[in-house]
């Protein structure tokens, strides 16, 4: 087993890497929970719906003490999963991260991706959909992007992505951008509007399309996807509507 560390602040993150793997050239997708969770959800639905392997895990004392169990075997709760084929890597993680760790797991990710000589990243970041009425109609949301080269702003053109001009971004995408600005490293984080503090699969629906554009043969079960969202959207409008007449059964 090859183990390399990033020591940040002496708070170490442990890459622990499973298997030898060639991805030369490929994409990483950062998987890592933002707000609405789309880009974790859209994650887990490429891991899912792909033929993909366990490669690599990450480590730190940092980390809470959890356990992920998946079909029976207990699991590290971040990962690495890839697809040789499709020269394809995607971290994932069930935890919640704290924003002290942010700057660590950018850092990982980003050596990882060099390491391994990928010319891509991928991450997610949502825009919260403020407003009652939005939260109740819960309109299909746009996506757009934050780019950090020519390169990848022509990757976007080509597949019929805006790239954003002017706005923030925060998170571990942010960290992802303002690094690979100056490592003049191909990284694309896709904006997406998200329900605050739900899981939002619809947004995540949005996110996986707009993957399977930025990388030819990847697939993703999308229909399951906005399935879940049907189910969201009439709970979310069945609270609302409980809220406005508590007289009203909102069950059965």
């Amino acid at each position: 087993m090859i183990i390399s560390q990033v020591y940040i602040l002496s708070k170490p993150v442990e890459i622990r890497n499973l298997k030898k793997i060639n991805i030369k050239g490929g994409t990483v997708i950062d998987g890592f929970p933002s707000s609405g969770l789309a880009n974790a959800i859209a994650s887990e639905c490429f891991i899912h719906s792909l033929k993909t392997e366990l490669v690599a895990v990450l480590d730190s004392s940092e980390f809470p003490a959890l356990s992920v169990i998946h079909n029976t075997l207990p699991n590290f709760p971040a990962r690495i999963y890839a697809n040789e084929n499709l020269k394809l890597a995607i971290f994932v993680s069930e935890m919640n991260v704290e924003q002290s760790l942010y700057y660590s797991i950018s850092k990982v990710i980003l050596q990882w991706a060099i390491e391994n000589e990928c010319r891509l990243i991928i991450s997610a970041a949502g825009v919260s959909n403020e407003g009652t009425d939005d939260i109740i109609k819960l309109p299909d949301p746009a996506v757009c992007a934050a780019a950090t080269t020519k390169r990848s702003i022509k990757r976007l053109e080509d597949v019929g992505i805006e790239h954003m001009s002017d706005g923030s971004v925060t998170g571990i995408p942010a960290l992802l951008l303002n690094e690979g600005v100056l490592l003049d490293l191909d990284i694309i984080v896709l904006l997406v509007k998200v329900v605050k503090d739900i899981p939002d699969f619809r947004a995540a629906a949005i996110v996986s399309e707009a993957i399977t554009r930025l990388i030819p043969g990847a697939s993703c079960d999308i229909s399951s996807l906005l399935k879940e969202a049907e189910v969201v959207e009439k709970n979310l409008k069945r609270i609302r509507i409980h809220q406005t007449n508590p007289d009203v059964h909102i069950y059965g």
